[in-house]
């Protein structure tokens, strides 16, 4: 009886677990630096430079800002992003990537 009192809540779960979880989303957005260590470092920079130019215009200004999930609800919370965020968190991925590279290998601008 108590199974049946709890179906529907285990039911509308499995379903947002199925639309695409925002953790899931967000972790794919995190991206590995050596993927940029063959990039010649003016290249890298200048790429970088273009990335966070794009981010400011998705963002208005204001910059990305990975949002605020509660602990535990991120594998079952959908990702509620707009179109826009959605697109700056990839690029924010990338640019901390290129940072990353462009420190370990000591470019310059």
């Amino acid at each position: 009886m108590t199974t049946m009192k709890h179906l529907p809540l285990i039911i509308v779960a499995v379903l947002l677990a199925g639309c695409g979880n925002i953790q899931g989303q967000l972790d794919r957005e995190k991206i590995s630096s050596l993927h940029y260590d063959t990039v010649e470092c003016p290249a890298l920079i200048a790429q970088k430079n273009a990335a966070m130019s794009q981010i400011s215009q998705l963002t208005n200004g204001a910059g990305y800002r990975e949002p605020s999930v509660i602990t535990g609800f991120g594998p079952i919370l959908p990702d509620y992003r707009t179109a826009n965020q959605k697109k700056a968190g990839a690029l924010q991925g990338q640019v901390d990537s290129m940072t990353r590279s462009i420190a370990r290998r000591k470019c310059t601008g």
